[in-house]
């Protein structure tokens, strides 16, 4: 069975002191429960269905809210849209946050980076709209 402690973290750990706080992050395994239509059978709008993504994640992490507590850690930050937490805890009880059913990884923090290919796209195509805009023919 493969661990859900990345590697980074499982590192980390090892250079701290049981009793030391580390900031980890949360991910939870990746639900496709959402339903496509709301009461009648009427399809539901963007807002709709963000709404209730919003509140499956809410109702989701209320074990693992307690079970955060419990082992004298916090949250500090939650991301419903890609289903995370961001959570401060004791390094010698990072294994309990792991054993969860509903987790699926607990990494360290990583800054988030643009994507070298998406800004290549981006530049492209702004490059081919400037280039169009300025090659006008005369009659």
């Amino acid at each position: 069975m493969q661990t859900k402690v990345s590697e980074q973290l499982s590192e980390l750990l090892q250079s701290k002191e049981p009793s030391d706080y580390v900031d980890v992050i949360v991910e939870l395994h990746q639900t496709d429960e959402d339903e496509a239509s709301g009461q009648g059978g009427a399809p539901l709008t963007r807002n709709e269905r963000i709404t209730q993504s919003k509140d499956r994640f809410d109702r989701r992490i209320v074990p693992l809210q307690e079970t955060i507590r419990k082992i004298g850690g916090e949250i500090t930050g939650q991301a419903w849209i890609n289903e995370t937490l961001r959570v401060r805890v004791p390094a010698d009880k990072v294994k309990l946050l792991s054993d969860d059913d509903d987790v699926a990884k607990v990494d360290i923090p990583h800054p988030l980076t643009r994507d070298a290919t998406a800004q290549s796209d981006v530049t492209t195509e702004r490059d081919k709209t400037a280039h169009h805009n300025t090659t006008v023919q005369r009659d």
